[in-house]
């Protein structure tokens, strides 16, 4: 079988007869590969990278100052994990702070923050222009927002290859592409990946849903990789089957190098 069919298998084999899968790859070289790629899923957290490139498009258009001090005190109160609880409340942040910190750990009080200086409108503008019409948030990350509220926001697998494009391509988003580097959840694509590959992903969750998107680099191979999925009944089996689809991908990307 050509590489092109192997890699094509490898993701039938994730999606199943599971029509709540989806998948898309993107490697140099190749043809972009996807299983229901063009299905409408819900982004979860995934959308977040949108609500941080809005940010930075905002301070690079003169409509914020990333280097604007918030304090901590600032940020909502959560019954949920934070980052914000290392911090003295004095404490300031600057606003490009507050766009790794929220890709970096997910954290949803710096989302909701970020979500009322840019406005859902400038989100879903480069949400539009980035990933098409199909793709929206058209909610945030508050105590009100979460679960049920949230499966508003939507995305794509193939539109997901694009908007990690879009960070990768444009030097303003070197930032973003960093924090994600660094993402602090290291479920999913790099469970199983070798220590000395870098993946720039970020993961996203609701009752049902578990994604992961990203960027994989190291030892000769590079791909882009969108898991969207929808109705699993076992979200700790369906982070498995997204690292051992990763690790599939990976190990035929390096056999073909």
């Amino acid at each position: 079988m050509s590489l092109q069919a192997d890699l094509e298998a490898i993701l039938t084999g994730f999606c199943g007869e599971d029509a709540g899968r989806s998948v898309a790859l993107r490697a140099p070289g190749l043809a972009d590969l996807s299983v229901r790629g063009a299905e409408p899923r819900p982004a979860a957290s995934v959308v977040k990278i949108a609500l941080a490139m809005a940010a930075v498009r905002a301070g690079a258009e003169g409509r914020l100052d990333l280097d604007e001090q918030v304090p901590v005190a600032a940020f909502s109160k959560t019954r949920y994990v934070s980052i914000l609880a290392a911090f003295d409340p004095a404490r300031t942040l600057s606003l490009r702070e507050v766009c790794r910190l929220a890709l970096i750990t997910s954290d949803n009080p710096l989302a909701v923050y970020l979500q009322a200086r840019v406005g859902l409108d400038a989100v879903n503008a480069l949400l539009a222009e980035v990933c098409g019409p199909a793709c929206r948030m058209d909610a945030g990350f508050s105590e009100a927002e979460l679960g049920p509220a949230g499966r508003v926001n939507i995305l794509t697998a193939d539109a997901a290859l694009d908007l990690l494009g879009a960070v990768r391509a444009d030097p303003a988003y070197a930032d973003l592409l960093k924090a994600l580097d660094h993402n602090l959840r290291n479920t999913r694509i790099p469970a199983l990946l070798p220590d000395d590959v870098w993946i720039a992903h970020k993961t996203g969750s609701l009752n049902g849903v578990v994604n992961d998107v990203g960027v994989v680099r190291g030892q000769g191979v590079e791909f882009t990789v969108a898991f969207l999925t929808d109705g699993q009944p076992d979200a700790a089996r369906t982070s498995n089957a997204i690292a051992d689809c990763s690790l599939k991908l990976f190990e035929r990307l390096v056999r073909a190098a």
